[in-house]
């Protein structure tokens, strides 16, 4: 007579190198920090983007402002009976602002100007995200907004 099947020390075996893959490789599937730093960047990705479009849509200069403690749009100067420096409203009537509830590292800190063009101006241009893991970059010259990766 002959049985067919897994014999124990088979399937010994096979729950072994399951649990060490369990132990290895399954912290990095559940660990929030990179999500975290993915979604604060995307966040401050779209508000840099829709800073340039309302500078180019409604003829105003717009300051966008992305550090540690969040991101922030604001009138560069006074437009169309707006005050300088008053703040963006977002569709709810807010200010389109948001705090970095998750405390992505942003280094340095960007600040630039969208004019009505498009194009930007400003000193930091440039800000790492997440100890250099995103990257946002504006071109003063043409406004174009890079990203990496």
């Amino acid at each position: 007579m002959h049985f067919r099947g897994f014999t124990l020390i088979e399937l010994l075996v096979v729950i072994v190198i399951i649990g060490i893959l369990a132990a290895v490789v399954g912290p990095r599937f559940f660990d929030r920090q990179v999500f975290d730093d993915r979604l604060f960047f995307e966040e401050s990705l779209s508000a840099v983007r829709y800073a340039q479009k309302l500078a180019v849509a409604s003829g105003c200069s717009i300051n966008t402002q992305v550090s540690n403690s969040g991101y922030a749009l604001s009138y560069a100067a006074g437009c169309g009976g707006i005050a300088a420096n008053s703040a963006v409203a977002n569709p709810s009537g807010g200010a389109y602002a948001a705090g970095n509830s998750h405390n992505v590292s942003v280094s340095p800190a960007l600040n630039v100007t969208f004019d009505s063009l498009g194009a930007a101006s400003g000193a930091a241009n440039s800000a790492s995200f997440a100890s250099g893991t995103f990257t946002l970059t504006v071109n003063l010259a043409t406004g174009f907004i890079e990203t990496t990766p």
